[in-house]
Order: C-alpha cells, then structure tokens, then sequence
C-alpha cells in the first residue's frame, strides 16, 4: 500500500469501527463507490441500496459513499480487504494488483458482450484462472455490472478512425496491463492516471485523450474537455461487484437472503439499461457539440488487427492455452 493511502484509510477504519457497535440496526453495510453517482454504476449502486433498505428496513445500517470519497481507485481493494467497506466494484484493471490474470477478461475485441463477459466470469475453467486468488486475499465476487463499450474521446480537429491515428498520442488509461498494453500496441503513449484526474490532465495538455464508456464520459462531465470521439470500441467495460469475504461469509443467512435478491434486482436492471444509457450519453453529447465517428467494417478491422497481439502476452502467455481456448469459444472467435 502506498504510503500515502494510509492516513485515509486509518481514519476510514476507525470510522467504521466507532460506528459498529453505536447503531441499533442488527447489522452494518458499507458500500464504496470510485465514480460519481451520475453515470451507471453510480445508479446501479443507488438501486442496490434503495432494495436492501426496502427489503431490511431499520435491521441494516447502510452507508453508501460515492465519487471515492472513502476509498479510491487506488485504495478500495486494501479497504475491502480490511474491513473498511464491505462492497466495491472496480473494474478488472483495478483487481489485476491482487490477480494479474483476471485481465484476460478485458482483452481487445475478445468479450464484447453482456452475455459473452457473464458467461465468461460463470465459467468454472475461466474463472480458475483468478477466482482462487482473490478468494485468497479475503475478496469474494458477488456479481457482475455492466458498463459499456470503451470508447476514445480526444481532443484536436483531426478525426480518429485507423490506429496509426493515435501514433504518439496521450492517451489516459488505468494503470493496468491489459490497458497500457492495449493502446501501446497501436504506437499511443498509454499515461496511467485515475479518471478523477482526467479533466484537469486533458486540460494542462498533460493527456490528449480518454478511454472510456460514454456514460462515463457524460456521467463525469469529462466530454466537455474533448472534441472527438471515435467509436472505437476495443474493450467491453465492466464491473466486478466484490465484498469482503470474511463479512460476506459471516452474513446472517437471513438477511443475506434478501440482500442476495436486492443484488439480483440491481445486477438485472443494470444490464437492461447499459446500451439504452450508453447510446443516450453518445447522443447528449453530439448534442452537445462532441463530433461522434462511427468505424466503417474495414477501419474496424484494421484496430483489431493491430490490438489482437496483445492475446498472447497477456491472454496465452499469462492464463495459459486451456483457458484462453474457452474463452475463444464463448466469444466465439478465432
């Protein structure tokens, strides 16, 4: 952990701590959210916890924080893990510091939708690659969210459409391998910084570009800092919904019951609305005055082409060829 995470997370373990035995209610559940509460998964978490107080009424204490204010991007895994908060649900590039292989879920254009990624996360071979892993490190995955394509909003006049395009640009990813990797594959210059920090670093010339959903990018706010974006859509965004897995394991089967179907309620009306929200934040924002490119058949194919590289070091070469067989067989790919 980095030293400068740890003020933070003392102060948020000592909170919870002082708050667990004050409170009448016959158990506590902290939620801890690294985006804002506008985009979907902020929604997701706010239906997740509008079902588990409607289900529990005054027999949960429930604290749902957004936007990081308790745990960050950076930090929220050393805070599940100790008990800080007991629900997060950082993507796969946020898990790869516990179990690097769980970012052969994000390679390019391999899973690239809801139902192939769901699938791919249920299938006991592909989730032998990382599941005993977290497991280990006190993590239990719950349930999956959706967040969308990934998208490359930039700034400038010139249009992105081939991947020789993105030659020498800045473009903001998570510090992961399967992203820096991914984008140094098309010549880009992949700068790891947390999205909380890509507006002022697209503003300071610090970053040319982004890539994220484009609920992301309107949830944020973040679209009013570019001019373009390439609907590239080179990786399917999602979410793994992880709790502590001692707490979660320790949970009354009760009030697990019904905490399990409030999950269910929240993880169904996720994947029902990630495109219809994704397709109206690309339409808000062509409205807003960001010039839209959709990739012609031939221009896609020239991204796959130059992204498919990074299958072997980080998909053969990291989980091995038995899994990366099955999931060319969910993706159906070759």
């Amino acid at each position: 952990m980095k030293p400068r995470y740890l003020p933070m997370l003392a102060s948020a373990l000592t909170c919870a701590l002082l708050a667990g035995p004050a409170t009448a209610a016959d158990y506590q559940m902290i939620m801890s959210n690294d985006n804002n509460n506008k985009g979907l998964k902020g929604q997701t978490f706010e239906l997740l916890a509008s079902e588990i107080r409607q289900r529990l009424g005054d027999r949960i204490d429930l604290e749902l924080h957004h936007s990081g204010t308790l745990f960050d991007q950076q930090s929220q895994i050393q805070g599940l893990q100790l008990g800080g908060t007991h629900i997060i649900s950082p993507t796969t590039g946020i898990y790869s510091s516990v179990t690097p292989k769980v970012g052969a879920l994000n390679l390019p254009f391999m899973l690239n939708t809801p139902e192939e990624i769901s699938n791919a996360i249920a299938d006991p071979v592909v989730g032998s690659a990382f599941m005993p892993e977290l497991n280990a490190q006190n993590i239990e995955i719950i349930a999956v969210w959706m967040n969308g394509p990934r998208d490359l909003g930039y700034r400038g006049d010139k249009p992105v459409l081939l991947p020789e395009d993105v030659d020498g640009m800045k473009v903001r990813v998570q510090s992961a391998p399967i992203f820096v990797k991914t984008w140094e594959a098309v010549g880009a210059n992949a700068v790891g910084i947390n999205w909380s920090e890509a507006p002022t670093a697209l503003q300071q010339g610090v970053i040319d570009a982004g890539e994220v959903t484009p609920n992301s990018w309107k949830g944020s706010g973040t679209y009013q800092m570019i001019d373009q974006l390439s609907m590239t859509d080179h990786q399917y965004s999602f979410y793994l919904v992880g709790a502590n897995k001692q707490w979660w394991d320790d949970m009354p089967a009760d009030i697990k019951t019904e905490v399990q179907a409030a999950l269910d309620v929240a993880t169904a009306w996720n994947i029902e609305n990630v495109v219809l929200i994704n397709d109206a934040a690309v339409d808000f924002m062509a409205a807003e005055g960001v010039k839209v490119h959709t990739l012609d058949e031939q221009q896609k194919q020239a991204w796959v082409t130059a992204m498919q590289p990074v299958w072997n070091e980080l998909g053969d070469q990291l989980v091995g060829e038995e899994v990366m067989t099955r999931l060319k067989e969910i993706a159906n790919v070759q």
